[in-house]
């Protein structure tokens, strides 16, 4: 129905490689188009409204990959597909891929500010997969144009994503990343919600410190009226006395253990308990009843300002290391809306202020780290935050994987972070493992009152999260690849040298790509004693295989061949170390 229902007969095509098909319409037309670097790079001249339109054969397409954070991985209709984006919302980013894992189309358009909407799916009618961006609102005043990045070769769709990812933002700055950006971390979240002191954290932070945590995160709830799960309160921020009597000083307390202290802010939310309110409230329209907080418009001056401000004195007043940004997508309750302040987009008026609060805190602390979360990963923004975090996902460990690999693929000189980490603590160890495992190709953010925590699960920590930080170079660092988005990424994998990791998290058959690898770790997520493999290398392989985390850790070393097909003994909610000869 995209075809039909947005003038096709007055659009203009361009045959691209691979059967793809580009269509521009009304005031919008290429001006350019060259090949290079595996890479079709086409510039559209914009002098008004119009639309953009991609269209190829279905062939034997799977699913549809976006940025977003929509569970439906597979091919909507055409009618149905709807991804919105903005500075602070996805990102016009998106990929169509084979049942084999090859992507059949992987583009990216670089109009990452401005609020647009993607929209795409399969086309009952010509069996064809079509992508259409409309040019309209602030897109339609684009005078420089708009780029649009295709991939033109085949690839797998995982380094295709990260082609098309790093085009799109190729001229934009990275945030260096801080040193404790790539340590586990312990989150106070999930462990005590609002029912926060600095008491219950420094009960924990001797346990963290052991277990290997370089930071610790000081969630929602150490601000004054923070209790009751909900905002009516934030606006001030500044501490609980009853809570936190000296904010600062413990500050100093948890950096005389080593550990670097992050707060948490929601710095858009205006409730009506805080003094700031009466000085604000005019700049707040939209009233969250799911927050019970107002939302303000980071459109006028006045507001930008007051954030910065508020970032920059928490950072000096307290002596951090850094600040957790959160709920900063609730600016989109604007989009759309007629400005009363002096920027009329909602994604250009969340850069300047998010380019404000990162340069307001390296001011004050060269280094600083800066936590976003889904779903505000556009490359726009990725330039303010050396974190992005999966968004909420208590004790899911599947979403958090889902959500974790999801931003692997997409995120460019950003450190991806797990949702903090939480589980049954009557439960058996494996239950830590499992969520652990989910969280292994992001950095671990532990979120559970330690000091209670079961000495077998403690121990279940440690071991995991000594592998983790033996491997942390190949996890960050590495090539990421994966199962089939459609399929929740049933196996993952990362790459660096000779070194590889690979996670088996469901029923299907491993794939072990091992020519130059001497050093395999396999992650046995998917609860079955005998993990099936498919092996590329075409002639055996010998190996020593030592079980190092799990109930089976400590036997001795076990010989195995590797051949084309077979089974690899590890068991259930365990890691494995193989070294080939």
């Amino acid at each position: 129905m995209l075809l039909e229902d947005h003038h096709l007969s007055l659009i203009e095509w361009t045959e691209l490689p691979r059967g793809i098909r580009l269509g521009t319409g009304g005031a919008v037309r290429v001006s350019e188009l060259g090949e290079g670097g595996g890479l079709v790079r086409i510039r559209l001249a914009v002098q008004g409204e119009g639309q953009v339109v991609l269209e190829l054969p279905l062939g034997n397409a799977a699913g549809y990959w976006n940025p977003g954070l929509s569970s439906d991985r597979g091919l909507p209709a055409d009618w149905k597909g709807r991804d919105r984006f903005s500075a602070v919302r996805s990102a016009p980013i998106g990929a169509l891929y084979d049942a084999d894992g090859a992507s059949r189309l992987a583009f990216g358009f670089d109009c990452l500010v401005h609020e647009g909407e993607l929209q795409y799916g399969v086309s009952e009618e010509e069996k064809t997969f079509v992508v259409r961006l409309p040019i309209e609102g602030r897109l339609a005043e684009l005078e420089s144009g708009l780029d649009l990045v295709i991939v033109g070769e085949t690839m797998p769709y995982a380094r295709a994503v990260r082609a098309v990812s790093e085009a799109v933002r190729a001229e934009l700055p990275v945030r260096p990343a801080s040193t404790a950006s790539r340590e586990p971390v312990y989150s106070t979240w999930y462990a005590y919600s609002q029912r926060i002191s600095e008491q219950l954290i420094e009960s924990d932070v001797a346990v963290a410190a052991e277990l290997g945590c370089r930071s610790v995160f000081v969630d929602d709830g150490w601000q004054r009226f923070g209790d009751g799960r909900w905002y009516a309160g934030c606006g001030d921020w500044v501490p609980d006395q009853a809570k936190f009597p000296d904010l600062a000083a413990l500050s100093g307390r948890l950096h005389a253990q080593g550990l670097d202290v992050v707060l948490w802010i929601a710095p858009l939310l205006l409730g009506e308990q805080s003094e700031a309110f009466e000085r604000l409230r005019r700049f707040a329209t939209h009233y969250s009843e799911g927050l019970r907080a107002w939302v303000l418009d980071p459109r006028h001056p006045e507001v930008r300002a007051h954030l910065v401000e508020t970032c920059a004195r928490l950072m000096r007043d307290y002596d951090l290391d850094g600040l957790k940004i959160d709920f900063l997508n609730n600016a989109m309750v604007y989009a759309g809306e007629p400005s009363t302040g002096d920027v009329v987009d909602v994604g250009e008026a969340m850069t300047v202020l998010l380019s404000g609060v990162a340069d307001a805190v390296d001011l004050e602390r060269p280094g600083a780290l800066i936590e976003f979360r889904q779903p505000y990963v556009s490359p726009a923004v990725a330039s303010f935050a050396d974190v992005v975090r999966a968004d909420d996902c208590p004790a899911d460990a599947v979403q958090n994987r889902r959500s974790i690999l999801d931003l692997r693929l997409l995120a460019s000189g950003q450190i991806v972070h797990a949702d903090p980490i939480m589980w049954d603590p009557t439960a058996t160890p494996a239950a830590a493992a499992r969520q652990l495992f989910g969280a292994f190709f992001g950095v671990p953010q532990i979120s559970m009152p330690l000091a209670q925590l079961p000495a077998a699960h403690r121990a279940e920590v440690a071991a995991v999260l000594g592998v983790w930080r033996e491997l942390s170079g190949v996890l960050l660092d590495g090539e990421i690849t994966a199962g089939l988005p459609v399929d929740g990424y049933p196996s993952a994998a990362a790459r660096l040298g000779d070194t590889l990791v690979v996670a088996a998290y469901g029923g299907s058959v491993v794939g072990l790509e091992l020519d130059g690898v001497r050093r395999l770790f396999v992650l046995n997520a998917s609860g079955s004693g005998q993990l099936a493999y498919r092996c590329s290398t075409p002639s055996p392989s010998a190996a020593s295989l030592s079980i190092v985390t799990g109930d089976a850790i400590g036997g001795a070393p076990i010989r195995v061949e590797l051949t084309a097909r077979g089974f690899l003994p590890i068991p259930p909610w365990s890691i494995a170390e193989l070294t080939i000869a």
